[in-house]
């Protein structure tokens, strides 16, 4: 015989179940046209559930990317433990991204109308990516991996790093016919860009180039 839900485990499994449905409504129309029938349809819920959780849409919408968002996060922490170095970290964490957001082909609806449609919410889900990244790639940093940049320029990595798994997946990943095979290719030529471009090319570390700086060359 199945046990009777509490009066607390109803109202967190009906609030997860919002949440999971608005989601795929807003991947499927969009914040603008993500309405309150539509996500309670989607959930399997009645209209009236809906305030009984969330005052009104917005407030709905301004969580939702947050929140998904460390999903994300969590998963790629799982898949990043046990690496030795930060390119090692960098390559799982977008594999393990990749492979989290094709099963989820929401996500990036959800990402890109959130910082017209949700604001707060994209301005939150921003500060949770690059807070993590900018302590994992401090903690590389620390131990003396790409020793030819200074600890002022980690944010500008962080951004940069985390801008292009964006793009990565959405020129290549998100498509339908793209192969392992040549996604593995993506992530190789992804490989050598960062290990060249933090720890310098072959030959060429400790070079002083522009305006003198280590690990730089002039043309």
């Amino acid at each position: 015989m199945k046990q009777k839900l509490t009066r607390s485990e109803k109202t967190e499994r009906n609030r997860a179940a919002l949440i999971d449905a608005a989601a795929v409504v807003v991947g499927k129309v969009g914040y603008l046209n993500a309405s309150v029938a539509k996500i309670t349809q989607e959930a399997g819920l009645g209209q009236g559930t809906f305030y009984r959780y969330f005052d009104n849409q917005q407030e709905l919408f301004d969580l939702l990317l947050p929140l998904k968002g460390r999903e994300a996060l969590d998963h790629i922490g799982k898949a990043v433990k046990g690496a030795d170095s930060f390119i090692e970290v960098e390559l799982r964490a977008l594999r393990a991204f990749i492979s989290w957001a094709r099963e989820r082909p929401w996500f990036f609806r959800l990402l890109h109308e959130a910082h017209i449609a949700a604001p707060e919410g994209y301005r939150l889900h921003m500060d949770h990516i690059r807070t993590r990244f900018r302590s994992s790639l401090r903690r590389s940093w620390q131990n003396g991996e790409f020793p030819s940049f200074g600890e002022h320029e980690l944010d500008t990595i962080t951004v940069t790093l985390t801008a292009a798994r964006d793009y990565l997946y959405n020129e290549f990943a998100a498509q339908s016919d793209q192969s392992d095979a040549a996604l593995d290719d993506v992530l190789n030529t992804y490989r050598k860009l960062i290990t060249f471009g933090l720890s310098g090319a072959p030959g060429l570390n400790g070079a002083r180039g522009l305006h003198g700086a280590p690990g730089a060359t002039r043309p």
